[in-house]
């Protein structure tokens, strides 16, 4: 007797695990308190019991700043990035103005910092994106999925099943660095609609100054502010250190790493036609550049849309900002050209089972005042692991369930919920490995733009709405916005550290 699989709420996240190092604790948390315990010795050993009376600012002000959060994370890790970041504002390092009449070292792209380096190279219309730091070269394909959350709940169980047989096979292959999945909104224009109507006037030779058509072109003026589009794109980072044996079969050097680049390009676009995705194109050098201009100045975002043929996209060299800039005493935005953004980190997903297209309301999200599209680029980092490191990771993580459930009965504290929870998701995490599904350490980023500082608010606002209805929830990424917008911005298989 077979039952029917219940398609209306398939989905169920793995929860991310609170039980940090020790009881919970960051390493950063165990730093500050390790240090109070050594005060507290220290000054013992020296001074007696008395001691513990003179250095009792020193070690009740880390033990407590230990146990402190702030927007989410440990107050310890959050001094840490507070200090990076003036230290930084000290050398000069949060603006960045490009002087196109300045000298620049050949080869250097206008990207803010080590990321400069990066090459972007032609491989027959496709561009492989080569990142001398870390040894990696990067595909980026734009996906066709019109239509998903118009199909039935069975026929998107379905796609979802077979994508995630896509997913788990890049577990299974060596060199794979990182899978970046994205999806812009943005602003656009209705530029087809106009000249469609151009079209049928010539044609008909129609009045243009008829009510009927004096009409229409009011509607398609108001209307061209609520033109949105929705791009999806994916990233396919290779690791070049893991793959040299290949590069030396394929004589070794630049013209290797762009043969591999063409056949793992073929290869990703036959795993994706089998999961019924189909690739409606490869970008090119320009259009690489041309995501980024637009992230970092959305009000050229109309006029790089309307470009054709041979003009379409954005000449490399002017891929990034001419301005930047982390404003002091200002930790959770980040200025560039013509936006002012503000990057979040997706902490936590759905809790509970969610269905398919669960994130539909991020990508429709509204500014509450307006109704305009909230402008914003959301990213999906996936990190493949082996099946023998995830495994090993699980056992870890039990060892270390384990051993705060002896401290805290000692203590004769019970267990809570949330502890019970990350036992059972490491249990089924355990057995989803056991049965062939593979596992990624994935990260998830959602810029948010807008021209001014209101604006931002408002956009911040709408977008929080839409994670409550999706059942997430993001925090803003302190002290490192300008790293987050770069990695956002460059569709080239970036991820934080």
């Amino acid at each position: 007797m077979s039952t029917t699989p219940d398609l209306t709420r398939p989905i169920r996240l793995p929860r991310r695990s609170g039980q940090g190092v020790v009881l919970g604790l960051d390493p950063w948390q165990l730093a500050f308190i390790a240090a109070a315990a050594i005060v507290v010795l220290v000054s013992v050993n020296r001074f007696g019991p008395p001691g513990l009376l003179f250095a009792a600012p020193i070690y009740l002000a880390l033990g407590g700043v230990a146990l402190v959060t702030i927007h989410g994370m440990s107050a310890p890790r959050m001094a840490g990035l507070w200090m990076l970041k003036v230290t930084r504002q000290a050398m000069g390092a949060t603006k960045h103005v490009y002087r196109p009449e300045g000298v620049h070292v050949a080869g250097t792209l206008n990207i803010p910092g080590v990321r400069a380096s990066i090459q972007l190279w032609d491989v027959d219309g496709v561009a492989c994106v080569y990142n001398p730091h870390d040894r990696t070269a990067s595909v980026t394909a734009e996906l066709e999925v019109q239509g998903f959350l118009m199909s039935d709940v069975a026929e998107r169980f379905d796609l979802a099943q077979q994508w995630a047989r896509v997913l788990a096979s890049f577990t299974q292959r060596v060199g794979i660095k990182r899978v970046t999945l994205q999806e812009r909104t943005l602003p656009t224009t209705i530029r087809s609609a106009r000249e469609h109507y151009d079209t049928i006037v010539n044609r008909r030779s129609l009045d243009t100054d008829s009510p009927v058509a004096r009409n229409y072109t009011r509607v398609m003026d108001a209307s061209e502010r609520y033109a949105v589009a929705h791009r999806n794109y994916l990233t396919f980072t290779l690791d070049l250190v893991a793959l040299g044996p290949q590069l030396k079969s394929l004589g070794g050097g630049k013209d290797a790493v762009q043969a591999l680049a063409r056949i793992e390009a073929g290869n990703l676009a036959d795993a994706l036609q089998s999961a019924h995705i189909k690739v409606r194109r490869w970008l090119g050098p320009r259009d690489v550049a041309a995501l980024a201009r637009i992230a970092v100045d959305p009000e050229s975002a109309t006029d790089v849309q309307n470009r054709e043929d041979d003009r379409s996209g954005v000449d490399p060299t002017a891929i990034g900002p001419m301005y930047l800039e982390e404003p002091k005493g200002r930790h959770g935005v980040v200025f560039t050209d013509s936006g002012v953004h503000t990057t979040m980190w997706i902490h936590e997903w759905p809790r509970s089972d969610a269905p398919v297209g669960f994130v539909s309301p991020l990508v429709f999200a509204r500014h509450p005042r307006t109704g305009e599209a909230v402008t914003h680029i959301f990213s999906l980092v996936l990190t493949p692991v082996p099946v023998s490191r995830a495994l090993r990771r699980i056992r870890d993580e039990k060892k270390v369930w384990r051993g705060n459930e002896k401290l805290r009965a000692k203590r004769g504290a019970d267990g809570s919920a949330a502890d019970a929870a990350d036992w059972d998701a490491l249990e089924k995490q355990e057995q989803e490995i056991v049965a062939g599904h593979g596992e990624f350490r994935y990260g998830a980023y959602l810029t948010i733009s807008a021209g001014d500082e209101a604006e931002l608010d408002q956009a911040i606002a709408g977008m929080r709405n839409a994670l409550a209805r999706a059942g997430m929830e993001a925090q803003i990424l302190y002290c490192q916005q300008a790293e987050a917008l770069m990695v956002n911005a460059l569709p080239v298989g970036l991820g934080m550290k």
